[in-house]
């Protein structure tokens, strides 16, 4: 994937055998009310102290 990712192409991806890991980094009010599934929500101002938690075996999208 490329630094930017359209619906399309995140559709296409997260149907693929290696889907990418999905991170969300609003608040959590805001990922309750609405997440793409499988999302894993770490807050932008969590996300340094956090990215251990992120899988490095797929692509990574942001959002």
């Amino acid at each position: 994937m490329s630094e930017y990712v359209t619906p399309a192409a995140l559709r296409a991806e997260l149907s693929s055998e290696n889907p990418p890991t999905l991170i969300d980094v609003r608040s959590p009010d805001a990922y309750a009310a609405g997440h793409i599934p499988g999302a894993i929500n770490i807050p932008g101002d969590q996300l340094p102290a956090r990215v251990a938690e992120i899988p490095r075996d797929r692509p990574v999208v942001v959002y």
